[in-house]
């Protein structure tokens, strides 16, 4: 299991501004303050942002919800585009649909701040198993 300050710690969710907003029952919530490096030549935010953070609202979950030795990839990943990102922030919310033995199964939203849906997603990931624990902490 990745702790969850060192995903919102990491260079990739800096760099893209993403933030863990809420964290619950095997729910989360991350949240994007949109700004000009995340719109594409048209002005709308870039698909990549987009499936960026709806990947990585399901990595926090499953990453809550594995073991403390385990770990997850993603096996699968597909995202349907809804409506265009104009806004200026986006909401991903994301649950676990079926948690097994080998595999997850993982669905998330996109909103913009009017509570519009702008895309979904759903993604299967594999456990890994068992890690040797680190000393360092």
């Amino acid at each position: 299991m990745v702790k969850l300050n060192d995903l919102a710690e990491g260079s990739f969710w800096k760099l893209i501004d993403m933030n863990v907003d809420y964290l619950d029952d095997g729910k989360a919530i991350v949240r994007i303050p949109v700004s000009q490096k995340h719109r594409q030549v048209y002005g709308q935010v870039h698909g990549g942002v987009i499936a960026s953070m709806l990947d990585s609202a399901i990595a926090v979950v499953v990453n809550q919800e594995i073991g403390p030795d385990e770990g997850a990839n993603t096996v699968e990943f597909k995202v349907n585009y809804l409506r265009a990102a104009t806004g200026n922030s986006l909401r991903a919310e994301a649950e676990i649909i079926k948690f097994g033995r080998t595999l997850i199964v993982a669905d998330a939203r996109c909103y913009d701040e009017e509570d519009r849906l702008l895309a979904y997603a759903s993604g299967t990931y594999y456990r890994l198993g068992k890690f040797p624990r680190s000393t360092e902490e």
